[in-house]
């Protein structure tokens, strides 16, 4: 058990529709009564939770809370990096990847009870060149749909059902170039996933077999496929099948090349960033450590 005696909150206020200064009206009363020293601050800009989880490890917080979504959970994962401090998460984002992947309960109370009572865990992190991710980063269609993502005020898992649905018809698939730990591939790619865990949100399984702590990343090749199975692809993705599909390529690698990727998207735990060809994929060295359910 990980018992820490000051925490600190870092809270993305527009968040689960807005619900961040709700969640702070029922977290901070709660850590106080039992004992523990609490401050929180909202953030009010991209990269101003990196900037919060980075003074309050420097200030000797024990535990550094992202309560938000994996946008704020990735931001407050770059500030503790090499630090010492624990960070955990109360989830109120749309998708949750992160606090799925760690069995942290949707519901605020019960998420509240991993930080007093969960275990602490040394989780793996990867890097595409020098962007850190903790989950999946990708390039294809799942890239592409990120980015859209982050230009419409249409949030949540149905917005982004409805984008996908929009996109993926008229969607060109990418060459690709790479090598996997030294071996070559090269093929035009729906989308491929690098995964340090196996989901991207809301259950839904990109890499079904990855392990946040076994030293490896697992490479999730979707190659060129006919129209008519998007639907099992979609029934695929919530049941752990995506392996079993005739055009996937699973594989397990410390480190993979891009050499060539036609295309100028990528993402990282969800957001949306610029593709810098040749690329490398690797895990990091230092590890971070996260309050987990036991």
């Amino acid at each position: 058990m990980f018992l820490a005696e000051k925490i600190f909150l870092i809270v993305n206020s527009y968040a689960g529709h807005k619900a961040g200064e709700k969640t702070v009206d029922v977290v901070v009363p709660y850590l106080l009564n039992k004992g523990f020293e609490v401050e929180y601050s909202f953030t009010n800009h991209p990269g101003h939770a990196t900037e919060l989880a980075i003074k309050a490890a420097s200030e000797g917080y024990d535990l550094v809370v992202a309560v938000g979504g994996d946008g704020t959970a990735n931001e407050v994962a770059q500030g503790l990096f090499g630090s010492h401090t624990v960070m955990g998460i109360i989830p109120i984002g749309s998708g949750n990847g992160l606090a799925r992947e760690l069995g942290i309960s949707m519901n605020i109370r019960e998420s509240l009870k991993t930080l007093i009572d969960g275990k602490t865990l040394l989780l793996d992190v990867c890097n595409l060149n020098d962007q850190r991710f903790l989950c999946t980063c990708g390039i294809g269609f799942d890239a592409l749909i990120a980015d859209k993502m982050s230009k419409t005020s249409s949030r949540g898992f149905f917005g982004y059902v409805k984008l996908v649905m929009k996109e993926i018809n008229t969607y060109k698939p990418v060459d690709v170039r790479m090598k996997i730990d030294g071996v070559p591939f090269e093929e035009p790619v729906f989308l491929i996933t690098f995964a340090n865990s196996s989901q991207f949100g809301n259950k839904a399984y990109i890499a079904p077999g990855a392990s946040m702590t076994d030293g490896l990343i697992d490479v999730v090749i979707v190659k060129e496929f006919d129209s008519v199975w998007i639907p099992v692809i979609a029934f695929a993705l919530f049941f752990k099948l995506i392996p079993k599909l005739p055009f996937v390529s699973c594989y397990k690698a410390k480190m993979i090349d891009i050499e060539l990727a036609d295309t100028k998207y990528f993402h990282f735990d969800g957001e949306p960033g610029k593709l810098d060809v040749p690329a490398m994929i690797s895990l990091n060295t230092e590890k971070i450590r996260m309050c987990c359910r036991n």
